[in-house]
């Protein structure tokens, strides 16, 4: 016989209660002597979210309901289940009220026996029949025509379906008729002429009562004059008899109007040649197709809060330019600072960029780009510029990756340090490489002449291993190994934390 691993559920004869202490998809059994009262001879299985054991028991099956199916089929056995035979049908079938039994071999036609009449009988007597009569009788006398309830926007009323009839009643300018089954809603006609009122010259004038209709309807002449305001002065145009004239300044704006249809349009630009005798103000776009020449004067200043285009060159000549935009956009990819020409001698000055920032309680001035000093890119969140000159304690780079000569750190992979060619050596000028996290090597271990990993390094302390054998902890001392004895064993640990192999999983008791 081949070995087997036998499965074993929790068990108990000692109660007939459902068990408290299994886990969703756990399967439990009473036997103790179950009975409609208690129960026992019932198998369980907990379901629902464990916290720790499952939220909900319940009963699948057990012995007690098999015997009730345990009878000849089509034969109804007292305190059994009802099962139907081979033709769907059974012996007899008895209720409160109501007696079907067999009047003849099983599976013959049924007759009903009697039917008790609930309202005429004593409390040990069914020989009181209900008639066709008696039913009609009660029926008619349950059944009765319901009123019908009526809501308007204020107010509820009912109407008795028996005896009355309903009415509908029109309000001011409304008229109800009815005739055979119809009912017509009219509105009244008003003292208004139909028509149309108002031109324009005309403004209508209109009466609408409470029920909004329109009561009387007439029109008054249009007289209005518009007032125009200046950034001096103001006046009136009457506007059936006055122009509105648009006219510009010479040499700064000019104006053309012009009518298509029943439109008229008034065009306001700029002359060709524009000559703006002291500073610019644009608070809206400005597009100059040719050249743009500031700083003729040590004055002069170009202030736009909207956007200025220049078709052809921009030349500043001043000492200092500052552009108060939220967004700039430069199409050259290569910015030059350091002169338009190439320097002569070394001034010993960075060159890079500045940034304003504010760390929540104090201003700071940051800078990235070239240390003149050492030669290399540098990055001072904290920077003091001494006459171009940038010191300060270096800051730190948050960035995807990092490459160096061949050596990649976070270029192929996050987290990853590799190289692109060549071998990756690590060494520390200390003489000392700490890790501090866990060390995962995927490749082959190379381990200088004479070393060993030892079991307080984490090794085994062993050099072989018992084929198909389990190695179990030791403390600090080299692991024993579990070889199973026989086909079809599982491992298993005791109470006490001793693993052993086994063909039995018993769930226990409970």
């Amino acid at each position: 016989m081949a070995n087997l691993t036998r499965i074993k559920i929790l068990t108990t004869s000692a109660t007939a209660a459902a068990p408290s202490n299994i886990y969703t998809g756990e399967l439990a059994y009473s036997y103790v002597g179950g009975s409609q009262a208690n129960n026992g001879d019932r198998l369980y299985i907990g379901t629902g979210n464990e916290s720790p054991y499952a939220s909900t028991v319940s009963v699948i099956g057990g012995k007690y309901f098999t015997d009730m199916l345990d009878h000849v089929h089509g034969t109804a056995t007292a305190s059994s289940a009802l099962i139907l035979n081979g033709n769907k049908h059974v012996n007899e079938f008895n209720t409160a009220a109501l007696k079907i039994a067999a009047s003849g071999a099983l599976g013959a036609a049924v007759a009903i026996d009697s039917i008790k009449d609930e309202d005429n009988m004593s409390s040990n007597s069914n020989t009181a029949l209900a008639t066709q009569q008696s039913i009609k009788a009660y029926v008619d006398a349950q059944v009765t025509l319901q009123d019908l309830d009526v809501a308007g926007d204020s107010g509820t009323g009912a109407v008795d379906l028996d005896s009355q009839s309903l009415t509908l009643a029109g309000d001011t300018g409304i008229t109800t008729s009815a005739s055979g089954q119809t009912i017509t809603i009219d509105l009244d006609d008003t003292a208004v002429s139909a028509g149309s009122y108002g031109s324009q010259t005309a403004i209508p004038v209109i009466t609408v009562d409470a029920q909004g209709r329109l009561t009387a309807a007439s029109t008054v002449a249009l007289a209005t004059a518009l007032t125009v305001d200046g950034d001096s002065g103001t006046g009136d145009v009457a506007l059936l008899t006055d122009d509105l004239r648009i006219v510009g300044t010479s040499n700064e704006i000019v104006t053309a109007a012009a009518k298509s249809g029943t439109d008229v349009t008034v065009t306001v630009g700029l002359p060709d040649d524009v000559t703006i005798g002291s500073d610019l103000l644009v608070t809206d776009n400005l597009t100059v197709n040719g050249n743009v020449n500031l700083g003729n004067g040590s004055s002069d200043t170009v202030t736009t809060s909207g956007s200025m285009t220049v078709g052809g060159n921009l030349t500043v000549n001043g000492t200092q330019t500052t552009l108060n935009s939220t967004t700039v956009t430069v199409d050259d990819p290569i910015f030059v600072v350091g002169g338009d020409t190439a320097p002569s001698s070394d001034d010993n000055l960075d060159r890079g960029l500045e940034f304003r920032w504010h760390n929540g309680s104090a201003a700071k001035l940051g800078f990235f780009g070239f240390d003149d000093s050492t030669g290399k890119f540098t990055f001072i969140p904290d920077a003091t510029d001494t006459s171009g000159v940038i010191t300060g304690t270096k800051g730190q780079l948050d960035v995807g990756g990092v490459k160096a000569n061949t050596v990649q750190v976070g270029v192929t992979a996050n987290g990853e340090i590799d190289t692109s060619s060549g071998n990756l050596t690590i060494d520390s000028a200390g003489g000392t490489t700490t890790i501090d996290d866990a060390l995962v090597v995927s490749g082959a271990v190379t381990l200088s002449a004479g070393a060993g990993l030892s079991v307080g390094q984490g090794g085994t302390g062993k050099r072989s291993i018992t084929a198909n054998a389990i190695i179990v902890g030791n403390g600090t001392s080299a692991p024993t190994e579990r070889v199973s004895s026989a086909a079809g064993n599982i491992l298993q640990g005791a109470a006490n934390g001793t693993v052993s192999w086994s063909s039995i999983i018993d769930g226990g008791t409970y």
